[in-house]
């Protein structure tokens, strides 16, 4: 049975992370290079991850937190891009990029000293607690920014509330599977269930949102 929702889970993550990729392809990924980037990334991943089934745990391991390192500095990358777009039509102003960054860098650094322990999965996965927070954080800044937008810009609150929606299901699902072994399927339903939900609303979101133009040579 485990098994059987693991290849599920499989199936419907790549078939919605190719619907945002082919979305993406039809001349967003100039407008979105980040998403485009990460998209690919997790694509990769998923392939990877599923390659590795037959690996040993330790291999399977060391791959799980690189590609979630990767990951998540992709997710970061993207939501200080989607911030610097909507400050440019929002008349709210903001802390400067490189102070979002160094904030960024510290939560980590400090997440680290914090989390010192020998048990390296423990230690990893409150880095990446630390950082979602942070992450949902700055997207809660990207509506206050998209809110006072004019005009409106629908594509990038769609792809800012798919993210706030993948990133508020990774919080809890992680802060629900140290809370109890037995809140072990909760956790994982939730924080799967998210990020196939955002990953929808992305491809709805690109699927409608303009090509950039691009000028004649």
């Amino acid at each position: 049975m485990q098994q059987a929702l693991q290849y599920g889970a499989w199936v419907v993550g790549l078939w919605l992370n190719l619907l945002v990729i082919s979305a993406l392809l039809r001349g967003s990924y100039r407008r979105y290079p980040f998403v485009f980037a990460y998209a690919l990334a997790l694509l990769v991943s998923t392939v990877v991850e599923i390659a590795l089934q037959a690996a040993p745990r330790t291999v399977q391991d060391g791959f799980y937190w690189i590609d979630e390192v990767i990951l998540d500095v992709l997710l970061f990358c993207l939501v200080i891009a989607f911030i610097d777009e909507a400050a440019r039509h929002s008349k709210q102003k903001i802390v400067e990029r490189h102070w979002l960054v160094l904030a960024g860098a510290l939560i980590c650094a400090l997440s680290f000293a914090i989390n010192r322990t020998s048990h390296f999965n423990r230690q990893m996965t409150q880095v990446s607690l630390y950082l979602n927070i942070y992450l949902a954080i700055l997207d809660l800044i990207l509506w206050g920014l998209l809110l006072t937008a004019r005009p409106p810009n629908r594509p990038l609150m769609l792809l800012s509330g798919g993210l706030g929606l993948q990133l508020t299901g990774a919080i809890m699902g992680q802060q629900l599977l140290q809370f109890s072994h037995r809140l072990f399927w909760t956790g994982t339903l939730l924080e799967v269930t998210t990020s196939f939900l955002g990953l929808y609303i992305w491809w709805r979101a690109l699927r409608t949102a303009p090509a950039p133009k691009t000028v004649p040579a």
